[in-house]
């Protein structure tokens, strides 16, 4: 793990960070949509606009 964290420079680490956080809101808006028997094209602006709030804001950030 050593020689990966120093091969790996600042913005690469951030670019990793950013996908993780991108699959798991990825997930939970799935997880949201299956809940409601919804598809992602079915969610209304609004639904969406505060889906994306809400998991943005939340403590696996």
């Amino acid at each position: 793990m050593e020689l990966m964290d120093q091969s790996i420079n600042f913005r690469q680490k951030n670019l990793v960070i950013k996908s993780l956080r991108y699959m798991e809101r990825h997930k939970k808006i799935n997880q949201y949509c299956d809940e409601f028997g919804k598809n992602w094209t079915e969610l209304s602006f609004d639904e969406a606009n505060n889906l994306i709030r809400m998991l943005d804001k939340m403590p696996w950030q």
